[in-house]
């Protein structure tokens, strides 16, 4: 900054307007009209000459005095210009310069470092302002260009020099340096039209990326859908591309972490470098999926990092379907069927044994044939065909379901995660042979053998029901949102007659429901992936008889019977806790936003621990960031590339372990894929925007020098003084002398 010495000048302070110039022009052409009308009595042509110039300079120095001249002396000083420097901020700039895998953002590093008299050289003589850039401009220093990771998920050069115009402070941006691959995503590599109309300075462009197109393979997208129906498969698209590989064939896997799904080859296209393949997936539970499609990494491949890529779907229930066999035709029976059919959501087959072998009848065998139970067929290869399966009241021994079929049955429930309800009357539990047989393993209740006389094993008497401490929360029995409401209404439903004996809840199932002396009704078990339930009682229908008039079920009744199901088939909404984060992919250093909601409210002494196990296998317990609105948030930290697990599970005194405590869910941090496949560089669109703009274009390879940054000072006004002329004595002495000899010559020269 230097200052200067003073400057003089004269100033009008009422300068005239549009308007008034007008008026002034059209009084100046009166005026001489005027003067040359008054002056035809005179013959001379210097008497004439002599009175104009008095008439006019009158009349000048009279609007002169009208226009307020002063005298403004105004104070300069000088300034350095201002320069910005741009540095590209997209996560490209982490990809390789050239052949030899030293990153982009490394060489603008060692670029800077390497010509630092030339950096210095400006930071004299400009005002230098660093700035980054992803998606926007952020300001930034040159430290921390040093030590900052590229991070953003788009490059839009476009969009960060027009904010550096909008966002200018006091400091004009007079130059500007920018550093980049050119990979211009967001704008798709083209500049906006009218984009040079607001530029008034120079954008001269450094290419920070190695010259010559080097070879790459990757693989550019994956046709899926952000949700599936359980059990149902649905097929992926997966797109090959790449660079200087065509007419080769690839192996493709698909992955679910680190279990192998499918693997197809994909033959490239030797003209237009593509190939496609497709797989099938089957998912066969409940909830987010990560899968990953990858190809190997082959010699020559320039950018290993888009060689594999993630996707992310949601699966859900399409309708739970349900296999529903029953032992005979009863009251209870017939009002579960008719809850079950009256749901949309619930695709039902059910079979009905209308008699038995062994029932007295006064016909023969064959005007009462029955068509025979096709145990092989449904607890074969068609059971994986369905959610749930339910007996009720069933004797399974005399149609053919033996150990093979029970052990199917056990499998579809351990392995499977299929789940398996149980409906009491006198024909289950102890009344038959369940307690001997592989049914046993997978029940939450103990059973004996069968009784013998009385049949003691099933009691009619009848009994009220209550809600256990963990039932009064469970999301199976809360029908009403509102927990004492919704307490309150179990107490008043009827009571139910007819109750199967059974021995102890097993250790790890959990009663909901038990009669008012304390006998279990509704016990349920989560076992490995599937779940199971009891309800000891065929009499249920009770419960909805008040509300059957007309084909209508009880509220009370249908809701329980339906959410009982969506329980069994591991529906996320029945959990007692829910976890969800606000996206499924996420770049390194971003800290996704994770929500956990306790939906059991009344254990308000339970807490809540959140753990995340990283790529490599770490299990990092999460720390609460904030707490809203009873959900607590969390924001961890991601530092590699990967598939990330959430873990979250109420730690109270109510059975912790239990699969309705705990939620899981996934997300994926890995570099943005618009970054990393197809080309990754644009050496001619700097080129183009330096032209455009007056500026020069450089490489990382070229000396700095040749951008020929220009040194112009900028010059300021600092202060003026400023000193009125029109009520000077002199002005009117003029003014009086003009007008006065005017006068006398013309009175001398005869003139009016």
């Amino acid at each position: 900054m230097m200052m200067e010495a003073d400057v003089m000048r004269v100033v009008l302070l009422n300068p005239p307007g549009i308007i008034e110039a007008i008026l002034i022009s059209i009084l100046c052409i009166i005026l001489i009209y005027a003067t040359l009308i008054g002056l035809q009595g005179l013959n001379s042509i210097k008497k004439r000459s002599i009175i104009s110039f008095l008439h006019l300079a009158s009349f000048s120095l009279i609007l002169l005095v009208l226009m307020n001249p002063a005298l403004r002396v105004e104070n300069y000083r000088e300034e350095k210009p201002t320069l910005a420097v741009l540095i590209d901020n997209s996560w490209s700039m982490n990809l390789p310069f050239g052949a030899h895998g030293v990153s982009r953002i490394q060489k603008v590093r060692d670029y800077i470092r390497n010509n630092k008299s030339f950096f210095s050289d400006i930071d004299e003589k400009f005002f230098v302002n660093y700035y980054i850039f992803d998606d926007s401009l952020h300001a930034s220093s040159l430290d921390n260009v040093d030590n900052n990771s590229p991070d953003g998920r788009y490059s839009n050069i476009f969009t960060a020099v027009k904010e550096l115009v909008t966002d200018q402070d006091q400091n004009k941006v007079d130059s500007i340096i920018l550093f980049s691959d050119g990979a211009e995503n967001k704008g798709l590599g083209n500049i906006p039209e009218g984009f040079f109309q607001d530029i008034d300075f120079k954008v001269n462009t450094v290419f920070a990326a190695g010259n010559g197109a080097f070879p790459d393979i990757w693989i550019d997208n994956i046709k899926s859908t952000d949700v599936a129906f359980i059990r149902y498969p649905f097929h992926i698209e997966v797109t090959v591309k790449s660079a200087g590989f065509g007419g080769m064939s690839l192996p493709v896997t698909l992955k679910e972490g680190e279990r192998v799904i499918s693997m197809n080859d994909v033959l490239i296209d030797k003209a237009s470098g593509r190939g496609i393949v497709d797989f099938s997936i089957t998912p066969n539970s409940l909830g987010r999926k990560i899968y990953t499609v990858n190809i190997p990494a082959i010699e020559g491949d320039f950018i290993e990092e888009n060689n594999q890529l993630s996707f992310v779907f949601d699966v859900i229930i399409n309708k739970i379907r349900v296999l529903h066999i029953s032992g005979n035709p009863s009251w209870d029976v017939r009002f579960l069927r008719r809850a079950l059919k009256r749901n949309p959501n619930i695709d039902l087959v059910s079979f009905f044994i209308l008699r038995e072998a062994t029932d007295l009848v006064f016909a023969s065998q064959d005007d009462l044939s029955l068509i025979p139970f096709p145990a092989n067929e449904i607890f074969g290869k068609e059971l994986d065909l369905f959610d749930v399966v339910i007996f009720q009241n069933f004797d399974f021994r005399p149609y053919g379901i033996f150990g093979t079929q029970l052990e199917n049955l056990k499998n579809f429930v351990i392995r499977e995660g299929g789940g398996f309800l149980v409906i009491g009357g006198d024909k289950s539990f102890n009344s038959m042979d369940y307690g001997s047989s592989t049914i046993a393993d997978i029940l939450p209740v103990k059973l004996g053998y069968p009784s013998i006389g009385n049949n003691s094993s099933f009691d009619e008497k009848r009994f009220l029901t209550t809600l256990t401490e963990i039932g009064i929360g469970h999301p199976i029995l809360s029908i009403i949102p509102n927990e004492y409401d919704n307490e309150r209404n179990w107490m008043k439903l009827p009571e139910l007659e007819g109750l199967n004996n059974v021995g102890a809840v097993k250790s790890k199932a959990i009663p909901l429901l038990t009669t008012q002396e304390g006998d279990p009704l509704l016990v349920i078990e989560q076992l490995n992936a599937g779940k199971v339930a009891t309800f000891l009682s065929d009499s249920s229908w009770k419960w909805g008889f008040t509300g059957a008039g007309e084909g209508n079920i009880s509220g009370y009744y249908e809701k329980f019977w339906d959410r009982l199901l969506l329980w069994l088939v591991d529906d996320p909404e029945l959990r007692q806790i829910r976890l969800k984060t606000d996206s499924t992919s996420y770049i390194i250093g971003e800290k996704p936003k994770i929500d956990v909601l306790k939906t059991n409210n009344q254990q308000i002494d339970d807490t809540i621990k959140a753990t995340m196990i990283t790529p490599d296998g770490r299990e990092v317990e999460l720390d609460v960031e904030s707490m809203t609105s009873g959900t607590l948030n969390f924001r961890p930290h991601t530092e590699e590339n990967g598939i990330y697990r959430l873990r979250a599970r109420i730690e109270g005194k109510d059975n912790s372990a239990a699969k309705d405590n705990i939620a899981e869910t996934a997300f994926i941090v890995e570099p943005p894929e618009n970054e990393i496949k197809g080309p990754t560089t644009n050496e001619n669109l700097l080129k183009l925007l330096a032209d455009k703009s007056g500026g020069k274009f450089i490489t990382l390879r070229d000396d700095p020098q040749r951008l020929g940054i220009e040194f112009t000072p900028i010059r300021k006004v600092s202060g003026y003084k400023t000193e009125e002329l029109w009520d000077k004595y002199w002005i009117f002495i003029l003014l009086i002398f003009l007008l006065s000899s005017e006068w006398l010559l013309r009175r001398k020269w005869g003139l009016k």
